[in-house]
């Protein structure tokens, strides 16, 4: 059950920050590499306390516009999952080097995560830095100094030449970070150093601590005396370290769950309706230098401290509806508002200039009364058009061309849109309350849209609340890092409200739920329970579901998403004696079969044949007809499944006899998406 509709942004950016390190055969020649030898080297990957990647690094003596270089070639793979999402990563960097000082001369990074797949490649010429980029339509240049350090993943002899003299503790240099494309500054702190044993072999190592100024994200690193390379990084969510050649058949796969969710003391289960909360909390966000001051903004009050990027205090929330009043005309005209054109224009990420995306936010926008009517159209557009998956489209664009994404992705199309028709947008990140695990905190980043004197208006496309943000929601800052992470120590809610201050509790709300209340078993163990007014399901560690009264048809759909309801069976006496959670999975139909598998396909089951995208899982399905029958391949499970048409019903059953298929097409008659429902029966106790 996917109710938890948020991510990091930064997932593959996080890997990219795992280098690689070099085996004891190199040896120091007056400060210079041994140039003369090819070598192999291998590095393990923990994310989360789990070995779940490997590096393979090919080093070797090399020459490029007539200048002798060491060609660093390192191939990354990686096994991870986020949110019941499981996916790959691989990433492929080439690095020319200097082997005196260390600077790149030429860098080529390819990294392909999911649907997400870029390249980057750097070239310095002379006092210039010419950046060339998928995810950007022009090529950057950069101005540097020769003191700008340019450097490489696997070693840095500045660090061993500057640190030579033991009184020296700390030195604040200045690199250029690729990934932003600008030189930043950075401060190394030398620490005592250690031997390590890794792969067989000991090192005496100088140890750093590195914290990035802008930033603050630090990072740990172990360096080789003799010759400068990395032995081993540390930060926040993981770590790298020299290994062998056997690393590759060890890893496994690496939940990054705890990593962006923190559990927290209480379950709400319509937490859309938070209108009030206070949070107690300690966390200690990178990717952005966080003050007191920027912790308080409207809707959001911070009592507490904050000590290089650690904050510890206590965050009162109460984010009020807007509703369009005095919005500005639309479309509007805000050339004269100095402090809104930084949201304005587009960025690599955010492509307000593309075509494509412009033509589509007219279309949405058409005759829109007001700006914010306008906004609210392109919130709710990304909201039922974008799918969620992990990892997401990264980019506004190509969010768009593959219509999925996680938070990151929905909120950067989402500011992309906004700013192609005028209105100034931007990206937020911090956390939000989710029921999962029982009521939890999860990294996640929405949006602010400006509508002039009532300034900027949260709104949370991925959560489905295209018009506000429920108080649940707790603001870190502007998005300016693809580093971002929110690190969460503790959180704890100290009192919350769900729905107006001066809403009245129904007392008679226990009775009219009365009949539905109780334990029912299953797989699991569900509670129905009454919360706030409410009738919810509780399944407990895992989530709290408030549920609307029943429709037309009998099914108590969840509030957090349509795609899940439930249903109750009463026996002869009236009596409930069975809860049905039911599961909608909605698949786009992403491409036709090969010729091959045409053949003896009956016309009636020509039209559903295909490869069906489960967006939030990155598979797909094929759907193909066997000895008769309209199959499933499920890859997931690796197996095929039969389906059978029901009598009187425009949907099929599978052989087990338990969940269900249908297809819904377009004004032409094409089939567009397959629906997959599951059912799970729980007896009542």
């Amino acid at each position: 059950m996917q109710t938890l509709k948020m991510a990091s942004i930064s997932v593959a950016i996080l890997l990219a920050l795992l280098f690689s390190a070099c085996q004891k055969s190199y040896k120091k020649q007056d400060g210079r590499i041994d140039l003369s030898k090819q070598e192999k080297l291998y590095f393990g990957m923990k994310i989360n306390n789990v070995l779940c990647g490997y590096s393979e690094v090919t080093q070797q003596p090399d020459e490029r516009d007539g200048q002798k270089l060491i060609k660093l070639d390192d191939t990354t793979f990686v096994m991870l999952s986020a949110l019941g999402s499981r996916f790959n990563s691989e990433i492929h960097s080439v690095f020319w080097v200097d082997p005196t000082s260390g600077r790149f001369v030429y860098q080529h990074n390819h990294i392909k995560q999911g649907p997400m797949d870029f390249t980057t490649e750097a070239t310095v010429k002379n006092d210039l830095i010419i950046v060339n980029s998928t995810l950007s339509q022009e090529i950057d240049t950069v101005a540097i100094d020769p003191q700008v350090v340019l450097r490489n993943n696997h070693f840095m002899p500045f660090l061993i030449r500057d640190f030579a003299d033991t009184s020296v503790h700390e030195k604040t240099y200045r690199y250029f970070e690729i990934k932003e494309q600008e030189v930043q500054e950075t401060v190394f702190k030398r620490l005592p150093d250690e031997i390590l044993q890794l792969a067989g072999a000991q090192f005496d190592a100088m140890v750093f601590e590195e914290i990035n100024q802008k930033t603050l994200t630090k990072l740990k690193w172990w360096v080789d005396k003799n010759n400068s390379y990395i032995l081993k990084l540390k930060h926040s969510r993981g770590e790298s370290f020299l290994s062998d050649a056997g690393v590759a058949n060890r890893i496994k796969l690496s939940k990054m769950d705890d990593l962006i969710v923190q559990k927290t003391n209480v379950s709400i289960g319509d937490y859309q309706g938070i209108s009030y909360m206070k949070i107690k909390a300690r966390l200690e966000p990178s990717g952005l230098h966080i003050t007191p001051q920027g912790l308080n903004v409207p809707g959001q009050q911070f009592s507490g401290t904050v000590t290089d990027n650690l904050i510890e205090g206590v965050f009162e929330i109460e984010h009020k509806s807007y509703g369009g009043a005095d919005a500005p005309p639309f479309p509007p005209d805000f050339s004269q508002v100095n402090s809104v054109q930084e949201f304005l224009n587009p960025t690599d990420l955010v492509e307000a200039d593309d075509q494509v995306l412009i033509k589509k936010a007219k279309e949405i926008t058409a005759g829109a009364k007001d700006s914010w009517e306008a906004a609210v159209r392109l919130s709710r557009w990304v909201a039922d058009s974008i799918g969620y998956a992990i990892p997401g489209g990264l980019t506004a664009r190509n969010t768009y061309d593959i219509r999925k994404g996680e938070c990151g992705a929905h909120s950067i199309l989402l500011a992309a849109f906004c700013r192609a028709v005028g209105i100034p947008a931007r990206v937020v990140w911090g956390c939000m309350y989710v029921p999962n695990r029982g009521g939890a905190f999860g990294q996640h980043a929405w949006n602010e849209i400006y509508m002039g004197e009532a300034g900027w208006i949260p709104v949370d496309a991925t959560a489905q609340e295209v018009d506000y943000v429920d108080s649940g929601h707790l603001r870190i800052g502007v998005f300016q890092s693809l580093s971002i992470a929110l690190n969460p120590k503790k959180m704890e809610v100290l009192d919350y409200r769900v729905g107006p201050e001066s809403a009245q509790q129904d007392t008679t709300e226990g009775k009219k739920y009365q009949p539905y209340l109780g334990q029912y078993q299953g797989k699991v163990s569900l509670n129905v329970i009454v919360q706030n007014g409410q009738l919810t399901v509780d399944i407990p560690g895992k989530a709290i579901l408030a549920l609307n009264d029943p429709d037309e048809n009998g099914y108590w759909v969840a509030k957090a998403s349509s795609s899940v309801f439930f249903e109750f069976v009463k026996d002869e006496s009236g009596q409930v004696k069975e809860l049905i959670l039911h599961e909608l999975i909605a698949m786009p139909r992403k491409a036709d079969l090969e010729a091959s598998d045409l053949e003896d396909v009956p016309e009636e089951m020509m039209p559903y044949v295909g490869i069906y995208d489960f967006q939030q899982a990155n598979v797909e399905f094929k759907v193909f007809v066997k000895d008769g029958s309209l199959t499933i391949y499920n890859p997931i499970d690796k197996r095929n499944v039969k389906f059978r048409p029901l009598e009187g019903s425009e949907r099929w059953k599978d052989e087990f006899n338990k969940n269900e298929i249908f297809f819904e097409t377009d004004a032409k008659g094409r089939v567009k998406v397959m629906k997959f429902e599951s059912m799970n029966r729980f007896e009542k106790r």
